[in-house]
């Protein structure tokens, strides 16, 4: 089969991957995105923070991805049933838009750019040579030679493993998740409500649409085994021993269908390999509780285009660039898993959890805050 050349390929088709996609083809850049799935991705979060917003914003993309999408700018925080802060968003607050949506977005725009898409396409083999990315392989036989390749594949990334870049995973032992959509009801839709447990336990209700809300339920190990092994009633009494304000959304909790979810956090040792770089959970991974993961990939996707079109084909400058000018992004995510770390130890304490809460990272990124967001209850 005949090789196809591009100047920028992608390996992985959800947010920062099309994101990306679509910068560089604004600036002239023959792209292919490659995904492994028959459509964008549908797993990933729903939440897009200020910092993220303002990445759209300078590209033209927020009404587009706002027009539908829910703005909230409060989300109260609960300790064993009782109010502890109030968490305030400012600049017009976040948006709540399910990730599908969101992403389908962004390929739209992409597709009408001209970047050019290989769905059901996984990688078979990635071939290096002088610490080079020299051709990809598809398990359908097709080739692919690239002068940059970008690794937006997720934390089991086919670039990574081929670039040979160390990572360090660390699951969250002593916490399993578990998510259902179900019915919105009027607590829900009110406000955003975050519950915690001195028990382990906490539980995050919030709208994603006009008709339904997401539910996520965090628990120990143990407990998740007993809770779902003996069915949602046995659920509902543990929630009504710390979920307080949102007891209307019980009822519909009682038929949902939960999806159980392993969550990790994970660093690498570089975010790139000469004409090769990681993006997004190819790169980093944070606790979900810090709601900034979508947001900084953004922020890094733009990064990316930056340096790819400063560089001009030439490999050499492309290499110092990423080093000069990407790599000290693993600072930023350094501090961020760190703090979602410190986040999930201390939740089950109310006095540690608000010593470990940041408003610095959990509003505004890695943006220092001018003034605190915090209303203290």
């Amino acid at each position: 089969m005949a090789t196809t050349s591009c100047d920028v390929a992608i390996v992985g088709a959800g947010l920062g991957g099309c994101f990306l996609a679509l910068l560089l083809r604004r600036r002239g850049q023959r792209v292919v995105v490659i995904e492994q799935g028959p459509s964008v991705p549908s797993a990933g979060a729903d939440f897009l923070k200020p910092p993220g917003l303002r990445v759209l914003a300078r590209h033209g993309l927020a009404d587009l991805v706002g027009r539908h999408g829910l703005r909230r700018d409060t989300i109260r925080y609960y300790h064993d049933g009782d109010p502890i802060q109030e968490c305030r968003f400012p600049e017009g607050g976040f948006l709540v838009r399910p990730y599908r949506e969101l992403v389908e977005l962004i390929y739209t725009s992409c597709v009408m750019e001209g970047v050019e898409f290989w769905f059901d396409a996984s990688i078979d083999d990635i071939a290096i040579g002088d610490g080079r990315v020299e051709e990809l392989t598809l398990s359908n036989g097709r080739r692919l030679r690239a002068g940059v390749v970008i690794g937006a594949d997720g934390t089991r990334s086919a670039v990574r493993q081929a670039l040979d870049i160390e990572q360090r995973t660390l699951p969250y032992e002593r916490l399993l998740m578990r998510v259902a959509t179900v019915p919105l009801t009027a607590s829900v839709a009110q406000l955003n409500r975050l519950y915690f447990s001195s028990e382990g336990w906490f539980a995050y209700l919030y709208p994603i649409n006009r008709d339904q809300a997401r539910v996520f339920v965090g628990l120990p190990p143990e407990d998740d085994k007993e809770i779902f092994q003996d069915g949602i009633p046995a659920l509902i009494d543990a929630l009504k021993k710390f979920v307080t304000d949102s007891s209307d959304a019980f009822n519909v909790l009682q038929p949902a269908t939960w999806q159980r979810i392993k969550v990790s956090s994970m660093r690498v040792a570089e975010y790139h390999k000469g004409n090769a770089a990681l993006l997004g959970s190819a790169a980093f991974a944070c606790h979900p509780m810090t709601g900034m993961g979508m947001s900084y990939t953004l922020h890094d996707a733009e990064l990316l285009a930056d340096v790819i079109c400063a560089a001009g084909g030439d490999a050499d400058l492309l290499d110092r660039l990423l080093s000069a000018r990407y790599e000290p992004r693993r600072d930023a995510h350094r501090q961020l898993i760190d703090y979602g770390d410190a986040l999930a130890a201390t939740f089950h304490d109310r006095a540690a959890y608000l010593a470990a809460f940041r408003p610095d990272l959990h509003i505004y990124g890695d943006a220092a805050a001018l003034q605190t967001a915090l209303q203290p209850i």
